[in-house]
């Protein structure tokens, strides 16, 4: 404390120098300084509210990237292909997966955490749309993997949803990637 006390009646410039110096030699040296942190736009798979629990819909759109006409048409397109034949199908979009090592991996745990899809049946979708990561994923129960495997789930993104997306129509592209899994 003494050398503190003898900094503090330096100029107050030479404390500034010695503070901030300071500051950025325990950052660069590994060291966190909490108060430096920026604000992050990731999203746990915890935080992502479960429209099923939540309100009985088929719709999270937590990076707002869905107008409420298209959310509500999804959720019809859903709601239909849930009572013909008991498949679920999650549409669910997030500003970023971090702090999960990759969108597939946090699609997978959101995927399991919710449990899409019939017990025993396994015939659950989820479409996660992550806005920062640039990436879609669409992760699907074994009972659906024979209607719907990883070479149509690509051909589908590569035809419907891509193509949208890269002119700035993300509800065109959800609504297309969505009409193309309910028809396969």
């Amino acid at each position: 404390t003494a050398w503190l006390e003898n900094l503090m009646r330096q100029p107050r410039r030479r404390f500034y120098r010695v503070l901030i110096g300071s500051l950025l030699g325990i950052c660069l040296s590994g060291g966190w300084v909490l108060f430096l942190a920026l604000p992050s736009t990731a999203v746990s798979v915890a935080s992502v509210p479960n429209p099923q629990a939540a309100n009985g819909s088929w719709v999270s759109d937590t990076a707002n990237m869905i107008s409420p006409e298209s959310e509500s048409q999804l959720n019809q397109l859903v709601s239909q292909l849930e009572a013909t034949t008991g498949a679920e199908l999650a549409i669910v979009t997030v500003p970023d997966t971090r702090p999960a090592a990759s969108p597939k991996q946090f699609a997978t745990e959101l995927f399991n955490t919710w449990g899409i899809g019939k017990a025993g049946e396994d015939n659950g979708v989820l479409f996660l749309v992550s806005k920062g990561d640039r990436r879609t994923e669409v992760e699907t129960g074994y009972g659906i993997e024979g209607l719907l495997p990883d070479a149509k789930v690509g051909k589908i993104l590569d035809a419907k949803v891509t193509p949208q997306f890269k002119s700035g129509n993300f509800d065109g592209g959800i609504l297309a990637g969505t009409t193309a899994i309910i028809t396969a």
